[in-house]
């Protein structure tokens, strides 16, 4: 299971997909956890991460992805 942010620039339409954590890192992660609680850790990732921190940044939406998500072979 792999979280993942879009995060969209609002002075542009360049989205990013971020991956916010998976099951490799923690292990308690799960699809419905990741559906129903995956907006409170969204926000606390993202005051933690400096360049996504800033109000020019904002969350389109979460993605809750089975397996593991390799960022370079999807878009956002």
């Amino acid at each position: 299971m792999t979280m993942v942010a879009v995060l969209c620039q609002f002075a542009s339409a360049d989205c990013v997909d971020k991956i916010v954590t998976s099951s490799a890192f923690d292990s308690t992660l799960t699809f419905q956890g990741c559906v129903m609680n995956g907006q409170t850790g969204l926000a606390q990732w993202k005051e933690a991460h400096p360049i996504y921190r800033s109000d020019t940044w904002h969350i389109q939406r979460h993605k809750c992805m089975p397996g593991d998500y390799n960022i370079a072979h999807h878009k956002a």
